[in-house]
């Protein structure tokens, strides 16, 4: 063994050049082989144990310690791991495996509803790929039960025209849901430009969600390029396809570049969670109505809808936590929002009555269009408790510069980001006083 060993060294140090530059010794390499050798020739392990996963599963686990960990080449103790697990490795890889007994597929016996939770982490297309792992996986994938349609994704981005582009992305869409027909789907999501070849298979595709008890709907039909003024060819969501048990089951909404005219008796979502409307043409009093119904509303953005009036919601909102407001052209903004944690706006300074909002901690105002004083007036009635504050304005300068007085209306701020932007003078004197008035930032 003694002169055996210094020529299996020389040949290891010869072709492993890396293992040699971090001296590890090849001895110990060569010893977990031998075993490895040792555990094929003389079936030292018990198969059915290795085949139930329960060494997989310790290769696994120490794997993941070692990754997470980040060891060193220079630790020879978590090194045995690495080779431990590759001796497994090579046992269950190379041993011998007797002919009458058939393939055990450790993930496939899985339980459905584990497989469901896997397959849901997954993108649809992902999920898709693994129907080639075998005839038995062929149609795993479908307990998938979020379905996400991404055009630059299922098409690939800009590699046909338009015609042809929408004519595939349907076609794939149409054949996936084909698969689905019957079965629960918790969310459908569609993500494509909007043109007149899709208005009847988005038609389809609503009536497929109420048929499939979809919970979270989501239609981003939004153009890449930003639409003109007054462009109002936008897709009109189907209320009449609804039906009310799709209205009642319905938790999630996201509309981008899509006419929203509710029906005149409309009452709203009584369970939706979450709201998300972009570019969206919808009458204010409309939106206000609706709104004053979805008493289970947690999340709400409203962006680049111009309602051209007031947004004074009535109805309490007790749930929601989050509310963003952008380029919507409004006149007033008014909720009634006792639990509202984030407030984020853009657009004309306009009054805002949050008042009832007293656990709201996090604010990010963009506001034009007024003196730095008024803003801060308005604000200091609006953020009362408020911890986080970003403000950017564009100052217009005051007709009389002075020091004003707030009272120490920012008592809870603790910090404070501004970015102000003004073309005259600007008169110091105002955000001395603003200062002043949080004393804790």
């Amino acid at each position: 063994m003694g002169n055996f060993v210094p020529g299996i060294v020389s040949r290891v140090d010869h072709c492993h050049p890396r293992i040699s530059s971090h001296q590890i010794e090849p001895l110990t390499i060569l010893a977990f082989r031998a075993i490895s050798e040792h555990i094929r020739r003389c079936k030292v392990f018990d198969r059915k144990l290795i085949a139930n996963g329960r060494f997989q599963l310790l290769s696994i686990l120490l794997c993941g310690v070692i990754h997470a960990k980040g060891i060193t080449w220079e630790d020879r103790c978590k090194l045995c791991c690495i080779l431990i697990c590759g001796v497994i490795s090579d046992y269950i890889h190379h041993g011998p495996i007797d002919a009458k007994e058939s393939a055990i597929d450790l993930l496939g016996d899985l339980p459905e509803d584990v497989l469901c939770t896997i397959f849901s982490k997954l993108p649809l297309e992902e999920a898709v790929r693994t129907s080639a792992v075998s005839r038995k996986w062929r149609y795993l994938w479908m307990l998938c039960s979020k379905l996400s349609f991404d055009g630059n994704t299922v098409c690939g981005k800009n590699n046909y025209e338009k015609r042809m582009y929408t004519l595939m992305f349907t076609r794939i869409v149409d054949r996936v849901l084909e698969q689905y027909r019957g079965k629960l789907v918790e969310e459908l999501a569609i993500k494509i430009e909007l043109n007149w070849m899709l208005v009847e298979h988005l038609d389809n595709w609503v009536r497929f969600a109420v048929s499939s008890r979809t919970k979270a709907l989501v239609f981003d039909l939004a153009r890449e390029q930003r639409q003109p003024p007054g462009c109002h060819d936008r897709y009109k969501f189907p209320f009449e396809l609804l039906d009310e048990d799709s209205i009642c089951r319905l938790q999630k909404l996201h509309l981008s570049f899509v006419d929203f005219q509710p029906p005149m008796h409309f009452s709203g979502f009584p369970n939706l969670r979450k709201l998300d409307l972009s570019i969206v043409s919808v009458n204010g009093k409309d939106i206000q109505h609706m709104l004053s119904n979805c008493c289970n509303l947690e999340w709400l953005s409203i962006v680049r809808c111009h309602l051209n009036g007031e947004l004074e919601v009535n109805g309490p909102l007790p749930h929601l936590l989050y509310l963003k407001i952008a380029s919507c052209r409004l006149t007033n903004i008014a909720f009634h929002a006792v639990n509202l944690a984030t407030f984020e706006y853009r657009g004309l300074a306009v009054p805002i009555d949050l008042s009832k909002s007293s656990e709201l901690k996090c604010a990010n105002i963009w506001y034009y269009g007024d003196t730095l004083e008024h803003t801060i007036t308005v604000l200091a009635n609006v953020l009362i408790n408020v911890q986080h504050l970003t403000l950017d304005t564009a100052c217009e300068p005051p007709k009389i510069p002075c020091l004003m007085h707030y009272r120490c209306k920012f008592s809870q701020m603790t910090y404070l980001q501004l970015r102000l932007v003004y073309m005259e003078e600007f008169n110091i004197l105002s955000l001395v006083s603003f200062v002043r008035s949080a004393p804790f930032i």
